[in-house]
C-alpha cells in the first residue's frame, strides 16, 4: 500500500536497505511491505561522500577519451606557442644568435624561465576551465574545493615528510646497489644551470605556481579521466606517472627521474584517498620550494 501523497513509507524503506551507497538520492520503492507507515517525507540514502564529482560517473566512456584527445591537442598547442614566443623575445629582444653557445643559452634559460612558466600556467589553466565548461563541469571535478581545507593542508605538510623519507630509504638503496648509477650532484648542477639567480623568498611563487598547475594538469584532469577512459585507477595511476616522469626527463638525469617517479605515486595515491588535489598542491610545492632553498644554500656565492 503507498501513501497517497506520494512520499516513501517505512517498508520501502527497509526494502531497500541493500542498495549500494553513493550520491544521496530518493529510495525507489520496490513494493508493498507489512510495515505500511507513512512518511512526511522522502527516505535518502546516506553518502558515502558528500561529493565525489572527481569519480566522473555522469561522464560517457566516450565522451571521456573525447576529452582526453583534446588535452592532447591542446597541450601541444600550448608548447608550441610557448615555444614560438621565446624564438621572438630571443631574437627580437634579446638578440641571440642564430647558434648560441652553451652559456648563451644557459642564460637565456635563466632569464625566460619565470615567464615561461607563467605562460604555460595560465594556457594550461584556460585550457582546462575549456574542457570542463564544455561538459558542465566545475573545478570540483578536477579536485579543487574548499571541503574540509584546513584538513587537507595538514596532510599535505604530513606528505610532504613521508616522500622525503621514501625518497631517502629509496636512493640510498639504489646508491648502495649501484653505486655508479650517477654522481648525486649532477642533477643539481643541471638545474643550476637553467634556475634563476632568485633571492630566497622569490623562489616561493614560482615554487607554489609550478605545484599549482602541474597538479591541476596531472593529478587533477589527467588521471581521474584516464581512470573513466579505462575502468580503475591501477592503469591511469600508472600512465599518468609515467607521463610526468617522461616529461621532466628533459632537465633531470635517470636517477633524479626516480625520484619524480616516487612523488607522482604518492600525489596520485593521496589524490585518490583525498579525493582532492590540494594535499598534493601542498606537497609537491613545498618539495619544490625546499630543494630551490637547498640548491641556493649549497651553491653559496655562486648563485647569490
Amino acid at each position: 500500500m503507498n501513501d497517497s501523497s506520494g512520499h516513501g513509507t517505512l517498508g520501502e524503506a527497509l526494502g531497500n536497505v541493500d542498495e549500494p551507497v553513493g550520491e544521496a538520492r530518493p529510495i525507489i520503492p520496490t513494493g508493498e511491505s507489512p510495515l505500511d507507515v507513512p512518511f512526511a517525507r522522502p527516505v535518502y540514502a546516506a553518502p558515502s561522500w558528500p561529493s565525489d564529482p572527481l569519480l566522473l560517473h555522469d561522464e560517457t566512456r566516450r565522451n571521456t577519451w573525447a576529452d582526453l584527445g583534446w588535452f592532447l591537442v591542446l597541450g601541444v598547442v600550448i608548447e608550441l606557442l610557448i615555444n614560438a614566443a621565446v624564438k621572438v623575445v630571443a631574437t627580437v629582444w634579446l638578440n641571440v644568435p642564430p647558434d648560441p653557445s652553451d652559456e648563451v643559452l644557459d642564460e637565456l634559460k635563466r632569464k625566460i624561465l619565470v615567464p615561461t612558466i607563467a605562460a604555460r600556467a595560465g594556457g594550461w589553466i584556460v585550457a582546462i576551465r575549456w574542457l570542463l565548461r564544455r561538459r558542465g563541469q566545475g573545478f570540483r571535478s578536477v579536485g579543487l574545493s574548499t571541503w574540509v581545507l584546513p584538513l587537507n593542508l595538514v596532510i599535505g605538510l604530513l606528505i610532504l615528510v613521508v616522500a622525503y623519507g621514501m625518497i631517502g630509504v629509496t636512493m640510498y638503496t639504489i646508491w648502495m646497489l649501484w653505486p655508479d648509477i650517477e654522481d648525486p650532484g649532477e642533477n643539481a648542477r643541471r638545474i643550476m644551470a637553467f634556475i634563476p639567480k632568485l633571492k630566497p623568498w622569490q623562489f616561493v611563487p614560482l615554487a607554489a605556481l609550478i605545484g599549482i598547475y602541474e597538479e591541476l594538469i596531472f593529478r587533477g584532469f589527467l588521471m581521474p579521466r584516464l581512470r573513466r577512459a579505462l575502468g580503475g585507477w591501477t592503469l591511469a595511476v600508472i600512465l599518468t606517472t609515467t607521463v610526468f616522469t617522461a616529461l621532466h626527463a628533459i632537465e633531470q638525469t635517470r636517477a633524479a627521474l626516480i625520484v619524480v617517479a616516487i612523488l607522482s605515486l604518492i600525489f596520485s595515491l593521496v589524490t585518490i584517498w583525498r579525493r582532492s588535489i590540494v594535499p598534493a598542491i601542498v606537497a609537491h610545492g613545498l618539495f619544490n620550494l625546499s630543494q630551490f632553498l637547498l640548491l641556493y644554500w649549497f651553491a653559496g656565492k655562486e648563485w647569490s
